[in-house]
Order: C-alpha cells, then structure tokens, then sequence
C-alpha cells in the first residue's frame, strides 16, 4: 500500500530543511574578533596564506631575518676642536738638580737645571765634578745618574757616585769650598772618565 505526502509531512520536511540551512549559514558568517589564536590550529597558516610583502621586521624573532652585507666605510669626520690645554704640574721638591754637559767643556744647560748653573761645576780633573752650593742652601743628600749611550749599547756601561760635604776637597783636588762631588767612572775598566750625568740635591 503506497504512503502519499501529507501537507503535514511536506511542511515538517521543509521545516528541518530550513533549520539546517539556517545553522550552516550561521556558521559560515562569524561575528567579527571571534576567532583568535585560540581557534586557529597549529600549522594552520601557511606561505600561501599570508599575503606577499605584508609583514615586518618586528613580527620576526631577533636572529630569524638574515644581516644585510656589510656597507661602505663611511668618509672620515672633520676634526675635532683643540682640547684645553691642561694646567702646568707643580714644581718638583728637589732643591736643586742639573744635567751636566762635559764636551771638553763642563756646561749646565739653563733649561735643564734648577739652582745649578756652569760657574758653580769646576772639574779638576777627569771624571772629576766639584759643586759649590753656597747659593742653593744647606744640602744634605745628593744622588748622581750617568746619561746612557743609546746609539752605542756598548758605551752604555758608565756609572756616577755622588757625595756631600760642605767645603771640602773631597780629596780630588777640588776647590776648598766644594760642597759635593760627583765622579763618573767606565764599569769595565773601574776608569774616571768625562762623561753626562743628571745629579739632584735636597
């Protein structure tokens, strides 16, 4: 026995066909912001999804984006503007101090001295320096630095000894009024000789 459609039936039918029409267009049509990281399944987003030239350097972890090759060294800068000029040091405690020439000639260089000067060094003989200090004041101490050779290492083995007594001899010959003697010898021969040296006194 053959079942014909009811109008009941037909509407019940196309009911059912509506609703699920109607639940698949509400999904196909989400409210907008409802989809967020959430949602998205990982490896989801591929290349292909991504539009060409929209990202940026931020989205990108550091070290992700390759370094560019190095550029061109830059032109060098003007030149800076002249310091200031730093302020003269104090003068030295020595009491007095000199370099001493002996070319032939014993001669103290004004600009290498403090209190000493070419009349007050008499050499008697070789290797052989007198100082008067009555100008300088009572001296107590004196040391003495013979000049090295630099252009000659070999002749660089020359030593000076120093001593102070207040008008004295020194036993060297020097003048009655001495008051230091300085004496430079050769290390390899124990000679005097003529020779450079610094000397200071205090």
């Amino acid at each position: 026995m053959r079942k014909h459609l009811t109008p009941s039936t037909f509407i019940a039918i196309a009911a059912l066909f509506i609703a699920l029409g109607g639940t698949s267009y509400a999904v196909s049509k989400l409210p907008s912001n409802s989809v967020g990281s959430k949602q998205i399944k990982k490896n989801a987003v591929n290349s292909k999804k991504v539009k060409d030239k929209s990202l940026l350097a931020k989205d990108f972890k550091p070290g992700q984006l390759p370094s560019g090759a190095k550029g061109a060294t830059g032109a060098t800068g003007p030149a800076g503007a002249t310091g200031v000029t730093g302020a003269v040091g104090a003068a030295g405690s020595a009491l007095a101090f000199a370099y001493v020439e002996d070319t032939g000639t014993v001669n103290v260089p004004e600009e290498k001295a403090k209190g000493i000067t070419s009349a007050m060094v008499a050499r008697p003989a070789t290797g052989i320096y007198c100082f008067e200090l009555s100008a300088v004041g009572p001296v107590k101490n004196v040391s003495a630095i013979a000049e090295p050779n630099y252009g000659n290492l070999a002749e660089s083995d020359k030593f000076a000894s120093a001593q102070v007594i207040e008008d004295d001899d020194f036993g060297f010959g020097c003048p009655n009024d001495s008051d230091a003697v300085v004496v430079t010898r050769d290390i390899s021969t124990g000679n005097a000789l003529n020779w450079f040296f610094y000397v200071t006194f205090n």
